[in-house]
């Protein structure tokens, strides 16, 4: 039998180590750099599609799921109520068991012209809150938002305007964040979501937009399904849209803003909560990942966007393992490719060990709130590997 310290030095002196710390590095920089740029390369010569508001404004229910959401909800509802839109708007709230002052205050306006509420008895999740409120729901486009979501005044009208093309079937809004205490997390979070906005323009002008934003985006009414309560809504709805043949695709005029999680771990809980149902969503609906039976440009931007994005976090431990190796060898790229990875760590534990104060500066919060993201993102994957859905969420305190 190999003795352990035999198989040990096997494994050591392996001499293909830098390839796979090149494949690590690879992929890493496939995800975040060259699928931009290909998406680009397919974008660049197209133009932007001028939409012309219609002559008749079609009626809007504007969808709120709220859970215990007592600190936001009044100024939402109040928001919602005053936003400019020529035509029919409805405003649905629905309460998905809350516990705390929601209910009382989402009843204080039942007299409002244009106002629903709708009161769910136990919490089971916002998909399945949204789907008891569709039916309350008149008008013939579907608009679904947060409660700490406030909307410019005319964000109705101009997520509205594209749907004058008849092949367009969802489109979304761009969400903003504010930053008021100008915390580190906050300005990652900034940084990570303009990031994340360029891909969402190029994907749009290909006409398939890989998942919405749950805080606005909108539908046609006949487009909506009901969905299992473990799904995430605002991700698979567009992507079965898309797979039924309509475009879906990103407006940045249509302008709603909320405000950044207070902190890092707050950031990295909220990932693995989003990729742990993203990932048995998107198993839900896997057909869209084979091209044979989903569009093979809408395959490649979700394999590109999605799958590889999540497996960052395991790309990132292969490589500094890899690198490790590679540094005991005495491989001549080791040890600078290892020191620079413990220095980028480094950085980021004291961001997050220093919120206040270094966790304020560029050098800092990048890469700390770069390793928040991705290790909620690790946590998540194994989190949907065990079973997790987490089917029910907690609002961030605000």
């Amino acid at each position: 039998m190999t003795q352990p310290s035999t198989r040990w030095l096997a494994i050591v002196d392996w001499p293909e180590w830098y390839l796979v710390a090149s494949v690590a590095a690879g992929a890493i920089l496939y995800a975040y750099l060259l699928y931009p740029m290909s998406l680009w390369l397919l974008t660049f010569w197209r133009r932007r599609t001028p939409f012309v508001p219609p002559e008749q404004w079609p009626s809007v229910s504007l969808v709120i799921a709220a859970y215990n959401e007592q600190d936001v909800l009044a100024s939402k509802i109040e928001n919602s109520l005053s936003l400019q839109y020529p035509g029919d708007l409805q405003v649905v709230v629905v309460s998905d068991g809350s516990t705390d002052q929601t209910n009382e205050i989402a009843r204080g306006y039942e007299a409002r012209a244009g106002y629903v509420f709708v009161e769910q008895p136990e919490n089971a999740g916002k998909t399945l809150a949204q789907n008891a409120a569709v039916p309350q729901a008149a008008g013939h486009i579907l608009v679904f938002s947060d409660a700490n979501s406030i909307y410019a005044a005319d964000a109705l009208q101009k997520l509205l305007t594209p749907f004058t093309d008849q092949k367009i079937g969802c489109v979304c809004g761009e969400l903003r964040y504010l930053n008021p205490l100008h915390g580190g997390a906050g300005k990652g979070e900034g940084f990570y979501w303009r990031y994340e906005q360029f891909l969402k323009r190029q994907e749009s002008r290909l006409g398939s937009l890989v998942g919405a934003n749950g805080s606005i985006y909108a539908l046609r009414r006949e487009l909506f399904e009901e969905l299992d309560s473990a799904i995430i809504s605002d991700f698979i709805m567009p992507i079965r849209i898309r797979r039924r043949g309509w475009q879906v695709i990103y407006t940045d005029e249509a302008v709603a803003t909320e405000t950044t999680a207070p902190g890092f771990n707050d950031e990295m809980r909220r990932r693995r909560r989003i990729i742990a149902r993203s990932v048995y969503s998107l198993w839900q609906e896997r057909g869209a990942l084979v091209p044979l039976w989903s569009s093979t440009l809408f395959a490649f931007e979700l394999w590109s966007h999605k799958v590889m994005r999540w497996l960052v976090p395991v790309f990132l431990l292969v490589l500094l393992a890899a690198t490790m190796m590679m540094s005991i060898q005495g491989h001549p790229l080791g040890s600078p490719l290892l020191m620079a990875q413990l220095l980028f760590y480094g950085l980021a534990l004291l961001g997050a060990l220093l919120p206040g104060t270094l966790g304020r500066v560029g050098l800092f919060y990048v890469p700390t709130h770069f390793c928040a993201i991705n290790l909620g993102v690790l946590r998540g994957l194994l989190a949907a590997l065990r079973g997790q859905r987490h089917t029910i969420w907690k609002p961030v305190t605000r």
